[in-house]
């Protein structure tokens, strides 16, 4: 191989090199909002199976049906909030156009947000398990997902006020709804 090739080669190599390393540094912005967005299905989907024991415990037999079909409702609009709370998250990662906002700064709101979201996971996770089968179970699930829905909520304020102090955009409604809006459980489960 001549010397022309090998620098040529050698170039070649090291402008991929510096264009994956770059890829690889990219802020996780919207990697933190798709972790907040499984922690907020998980969440909603908690709530369905938290509402569906609650009717088999609590309702007349022949209620029992129409009761936990009334169980899917709020749990479809839960689903509907996650995916457009992480479509108001992902636009909050971009730097508003003719902004200050700084693209490594919103990117480490993200990645916080992808961390928090998956610690409340985790944790509701442990939570879950740890629910003794039985009548006590119930009344376990239940503080384990308000415990999981209060989690949720502080990632998203945080997420909102890293954003903000970044120059991004604040007027989106964040994953997590702080207002409350996916956390929808019928029968005062919460």
């Amino acid at each position: 191989m001549t010397f022309t090739k090998k620098l040529l080669c050698s170039l070649t190599g090291l402008g991929a090199m510096f264009a994956l390393t770059a890829h690889a540094a990219s802020p996780p912005c919207p990697a933190g909002c798709g972790t907040q967005t499984v922690a907020c299905l998980k969440t909603a989907r908690m709530a369905k199976r938290s509402c569906r024991m609650d009717c088999r415990a609590n309702s007349a037999s022949s209620d029992v049906g129409s009761c936990v079909r009334g169980c899917v409702g709020p749990f479809r609009s839960a689903q509907t909030t996650c995916h457009t709370d992480q479509t108001s998250c992902v636009q909050a990662c971009h730097p508003s156009p003719g902004g200050s906002s700084n693209a490594a700064c919103l990117g480490a709101c993200g990645q916080d947000l992808g961390t928090c979201a998956h610690s409340v996971a985790a944790a509701h996770k442990t939570c879950v398990t740890g629910c003794a089968r039985g009548s006590g179970r119930q009344p376990c699930i239940t503080g384990c997902l308000s415990t999981a829905q209060s989690g949720a909520a502080r990632c998203a304020s945080d997420f909102q006020s890293c954003t903000a102090a970044c120059g991004g955009t604040t007027t989106t409604t964040l994953p997590g709804s702080p207002s409350g809006a996916f956390l929808d459980v019928p029968r005062g489960l919460i």
